[in-house]
């Protein structure tokens, strides 16, 4: 098993922080109700759940970062195990995200989970929710305060729904001070952080 897999201390501490729901789902590429669905359906350990004052968002639930990487495992192969063994590896998943297992693989008979893998995939996807949510400005100077990609005045849902509809070549041809990442970035920003929810 490879040890260079991406864990917690990987990532930027902006980004350890209470989760909404939305940037849940972003992070892990699923629809918002999937994460509401296993909310109501009790299948996170209540430690994931944040308690922490700087989490209240209005009345939505604030879960802890390896909310992240349960909702991925428990897509891939968790709904697949028992309960006692998908607890199990629950407690495992949180060891390896913090760094504080070394094992990443679980097995078991015929049984092989890559946890670390699963991990490393939501752990990547939570550094680009950072690198989005840095590339995003609020300046009251800029389009009265509307969140703007940093170094452009070019509106993050703008850009994420003509995303949408248009292609990255054709946006680029003519959008020139942009580039593919930027368009990454706010599409990933506009889907954490829907308009809806947005300050102001």
């Amino acid at each position: 098993m490879k040890s260079d897999f991406r864990t917690f201390s990987d990532l930027p501490k902006s980004i350890l922080r209470p989760f909404n729901l939305g940037e849940v789902a972003a992070v892990v590429d699923v629809d918002r109700k999937v994460v509401v669905r296993m909310i109501k359906k009790g299948g996170f350990p209540k430690s994931v759940f944040s308690k922490s004052k700087k989490a209240v968002s209005g009345s939505q639930q604030m879960l802890k970062p390896i909310a992240c990487p349960i909702v991925h495992f428990d897509l891939a192969v968790g709904h697949l195990l028992s309960p006692r063994l998908r607890r199990q590896l629950l407690r495992e998943i949180g060891d390896v995200a913090r760094s504080s297992s070394k094992q990443g693989v679980f097995e078991k008979g015929i049984l092989r989970v890559d946890l670390a893998g699963s991990v490393s995939k939501t752990v990547s996807r939570m550094a680009s929710l950072a690198s989005a949510e840095a590339a995003v400005l609020f300046d009251p100077e800029i389009r009265g305060g509307l969140p703007v990609m940093r170094g452009t005045r070019i509106g993050v849902y703008e850009l994420a729904d003509l995303c949408k509809f248009e292609t990255v070549h054709y946006i680029l041809e003519n959008f020139p001070s942009l580039s593919a990442e930027h368009l990454e970035q706010a599409s990933l920003y506009a889907r954490a952080h829907p308009l809806s929810n947005v300050p102001g």
